[in-house]
């Protein structure tokens, strides 16, 4: 509870100005240090009791593993019940209790002291230390408007949502030149400080719809789609949009049940009673799994808008955004009617990459769904600010191309693609500082995108349920090319994400090296076996984190929020490892049962891989409480697995050299840090197939260290 109040004390740290203040860099040493004290503490307890009674190591490692299981769910509940504020007072009273348990037959006048120490994180709950916003998120910039106020307020396993109101507070997404009217004013709803949504106003009689002066008015200019499929409909912008068009049904789907909870049951008025509305169908569920289950097919299906205005600092680079991916895009494409669309809107960035990623990846979907011209299927237009592209089940007509036309010409923007199109066009009312968007985007379309995948600065590969990571785009070798642009203002183009995960592994790295390095000093490796303990430690370190962050992130697809995703997993995990360490007991701390166990694993985590994708496709339609039921058991394998390597290795090394003990739990945790960093970096790169592959990789070096 102390390491919330000590971390304060070197002022408010924020991670995208480690590159540009000096003084941040001493923040975040503060914080590393004053975060891992409790760590520190927790691990030195842990590790003692393995030490003294290192014959029970089983049952101890049971009780370990499986109240960490049953803290990962718990977590997740306090999210519902109490402010995160009061959380780490809470938590620090569990291992207070723990100590009173394990000292009961103490002195009546050591009590006092014990008290004391309870006293303190009860103080944190009533006196809890909350957590500064970040005064560069958009909800602190909000609050800067004159009479700003905080209306609506919702803290879950979600987020926290706020919504403010500001009598100057504008609705103006990159509005065409020609609106004719003044921007409505417009509440916002903020997500843990970041934009949210504007909260839509009801159109007034004889007025078009704010939506249709910017460039999503596309799909409407070509058709008149009736049955709507809105993804990630936040507020319900896009959603407001298709009932002023004449849709009949729209579907919105939206991941965060709190924000549809706020808006549709406790406060609809924020949205004019909106959701409330009954043509429309709310799902709060993710755009995957909706389109896994529902057999209803559309005219147009809306994705959520890509980027932000001034760029997003590369901030989402890390996002897993599983609605975008390729095998996204094919189920998409199997909801659509036969001249059904679908319509994605990215803001205009530079250098380019949005611009271009979209068109590419719907150009390898077309191919691989066997369609023989794409170039005919999609169109786009452009304005000051925003590109909208349309991908169209069927060909784009000829008089649809002219409505396009139209519909840009009135709005005053600029076609960007048509089958038809005529290059002079592209730029006859919205000049552009670099004619690539209109050159790549022709040979995207129509040329050989195969070598500009090679040879781009940025990464374009479309995304996949395998690397997920839509917006990353940084290249290693582009690097240099960046700095040399852009100096010291290159770090936009670097993508904050990317970056601080490398910062991350790197200064995890050399505190691990240094602190398994330390007790080898004037020791050596040789003597004793130390580089058998070191391997064998090391694998399991690296592989059970490995096999866990892959497994979360095919939780995050298969039930939709991390938080949820990672609560599970890891619930299922360390209460599947804490039954294979008690079973262990029955076991022989031998060198041939620990390379068995090694090899058991090794073959449990191959079947992960390959049958993680058809366990899937197969249950991702269930129920809620069926789908959370099928994961855990599918996790319950590989985790008893897992669970009997750590316990075995002790054991043997109670028996052989016990001195090793200490510093193998310290290689363990180490390893499994570090891995956690790389893991990062690794799917980033080459996928989360490659992730598993090397944590199995790590258990069969386990299971070699002892031959």
């Amino acid at each position: 509870a102390a390491a919330s109040r000590l971390a304060g004390l070197a002022g408010d740290f924020d991670a995208l100005l480690l590159f540009a203040e000096g003084r941040q860099w001493l923040r975040l040493l503060v914080f590393c240090l004053a975060y891992t004290a409790p760590f520190f503490c927790g691990g030195l307890a842990i590790t003692l009791i393995f030490y003294r009674e290192n014959q029970r190591i089983g049952p101890l490692y049971f009780a370990n593993m499986a109240g960490s299981g049953m803290g990962a769910g718990l977590a997740v509940g306090l999210f519902h019940w109490l402010p995160v504020a009061a959380l780490p007072g809470l938590l620090a009273t569990l291992p207070i209790c723990s100590g009173l348990i394990f000292n009961h037959r103490r002195k009546p006048k050591d009590w006092p002291v014990y008290g004391l120490f309870l006293a303190a994180p009860v103080l944190a709950m009533i006196f809890p230390a909350e957590p500064t916003p970040s005064e560069f998120k958009a909800r602190a910039k909000a609050m800067l408007l004159p009479e700003a106020e905080i209306v609506a307020r919702d803290f879950s396993p979600y987020g926290l949502l706020e919504v403010v109101s500001a009598k100057a507070q504008r609705h103006a997404p990159a509005l065409s030149l020609h609106y004719p009217h003044t921007p409505p004013d417009a509440d916002v709803m903020f997500l843990n400080g970041e934009y949210f949504g504007s909260l839509p106003a009801p159109t007034r009689a004889g007025q078009r719809p704010i939506l249709d002066y910017t460039t999503r008015g596309l799909p409407y200019a070509m058709r008149s789609p009736r049955q709507v499929l809105v993804l990630h409909a936040a507020t319900g912008n896009d959603v407001a949009h298709a009932l002023a068009r004449g849709a009949t049904r729209v579907t919105a789907v939206e991941p965060n049940r709190a924000a549809i909870r706020l808006l549709a049951e406790r406060q609809p008025e924020l949205n004019h009673g909106l959701y409330l509305d009954p043509r429309i169908t709310l799902k709060g569920e993710t755009a995957r799994a909706y389109l896994a289950t529902s057999s209803r097919q559309y005219d147009l299906i809306a994705l959520p808008v890509l980027d932000s205005f001034g760029g997003s600092v590369g901030v989402h680079a890390l996002e897993e955004q599983y609605h975008l991916t390729q095998e996204a895009f094919a189920a998409m494409w199997r909801r659509l009617r036969p001249h059904g669309m679908v319509a994605a809107t990215t803001w205009v960035d530079y250098p380019l990459r949005y611009a271009l990623k979209i068109p590419l990846a719907w150009r390898r979907r077309l191919e691989q769904e066997g369609v023989e011209h794409p170039e005919q299927h999609i169109a786009a237009i452009r304005s000051w600010g925003t590109i909208t592209y349309v991908l169209s089940k069927s060909p784009v007509a000829p008089h649809e191309a002219a409505a396009v036309r139209e519909f840009a010409r009135d709005m005053g923007f600029d076609p960007l693609w048509l089958p038809d199109i005529d290059l002079a066009e592209r730029a006859a009312r919205n000049l552009v500082e670099d004619p690539a968007l209109l050159n790549l985007t022709r040979d995207i379309l129509t040329g050989d995108y195969r070598r500009l995948l090679a040879d781009y600065r940025f990464d374009l590969r479309p995304a996949t349920d395998n690397r997920p990571f839509f917006s990353h785009f940084i290249r290693w070798r582009s690097i240099p090319y960046l700095h040399r642009l852009a100096g010291d203002g290159s770090l936009p183009y670097m993508e904050a994400g990317f970056i601080l995960a490398v910062v991350t592994f790197l200064q995890v790295f050399a505190i691990s090296l240094l602190l398994i390095a330390v007790p080898l000093l004037g020791r050596g490796w040789s003597r004793g076996g130390r580089w058998r303990t070191f391997l064998y430690f090391t694998g399991t370190g690296t592989g059970f984190i490995l096999f866990e962050i892959v497994m979360i992130q095919q939780a995050t697809l298969y039930l939709g929020l991390p938080i949820f995703a990672a609560a599970l997993v890891l619930a299922a995990l360390l209460i599947g490892s804490a039954c294979g360490s008690l079973y262990s007991t029955r076991l022989t701390g031998r060198r041939r049962t620990l390379r068995l166990a090694g090899t058991a694993v090794v073959f449990a985590v191959i079947l992960c891989l390959t049958a993680m994708p058809m366990f899937g496709r197969h249950t991702m339609g269930w129920p809620w409480p069926g789908k959370l039921s099928a994961m855990a058991a599918f996790l319950l394998v590989p985790a008893f697995l897992m669970g009997l390597m750590f316990p075995l290795g002790l054991r043997f090394l109670a028996e052989k050299r016990p001195s090793h003990i200490p510093w193998a739990c310290a290689v363990d945790s180490f390893f499994s840090v570090t891995a956690a960093s790389v893991a990062v970096l690794l799917a980033l790169q080459a996928g989360f197939a490659i992730v598993l592959t090397v944590a199995a990789a790590a258990y069969l070096l386990s299971a070699l260290a002892l031959r």
